[in-house]
């Protein structure tokens, strides 16, 4: 593997773990973000946790840390397959950043990011679906499942190769892997 395949790859990785939730909350409010509301690091905690405009403010930077990564990878005129590889590793960074030992988010707005580059017609038809489905529900992981769980199908639809297709269907379920890690954590600490 080339040598700026590498950089892009850690640069990714590295941008990922930039800890943007952790960041805001001490500034605005001198808190650690883990220790607050359900303890994710991510725009949904800080909006419920601290406000709409931190939230909005992580939200935004989560999302731009996604869609960095693919246009940098897009910039150095990578392969598809390591566009795609860039785009897998700032949501791992972000997921598991180096920066906090390895605890981090859930990833979903960092994956937004990266989705609304590489496909940004069905990520916005998917956006536009999850915002009618938590209108209808009030709920927002069943929300997020309609929403982007549609992601694939349409891609299939509008007749994209089956590796982009397929790319959402091994990316999403990372979110609930967080999930299910973040509840474990929480019994393993209470005992």
């Amino acid at each position: 593997m080339e040598i700026h395949i590498l950089a892009v790859l850690l640069g990714a990785y590295l941008l990922g773990s930039i800890p943007s939730a952790y960041l805001v909350s001490r500034l605005v409010a001198g808190v650690d973000i883990r220790q607050l509301g359900d303890g994710n690091m991510g725009a949904k905690n800080t909006f419920e946790s601290l406000g709409w405009l931190p939230g909005l403010v992580v939200g935004a930077a989560d999302i731009g840390k996604g869609a960095l990564a693919v246009l940098m990878a897009r910039q150095f005129k990578l392969p598809e397959n390591f566009v795609l590889l860039t785009g897998f590793c700032v949501v791992l960074g972000h997921d598991f950043p180096l920066f906090l030992r390895f605890r981090g988010g859930q990833g979903m707005a960092a994956m937004i990011g990266v989705f609304g580059v590489l496909f940004p017609l069905e990520t916005a038809l998917a956006l536009l679906t999850l915002i009618v489905a938590l209108a209808l529900t009030h709920n927002w992981d069943v929300s997020c499942s309609i929403g982007l769980g549609l992601l694939p199908v349409m891609l299939w639809f509008n007749g994209r190769p089956s590796k982009q297709v397929l790319y959402p269907v091994v990316m999403l379920p990372t979110i609930g892997l967080k999930k299910l890690m973040a509840v474990w954590e929480a019994r393993h600490i209470r005992t």
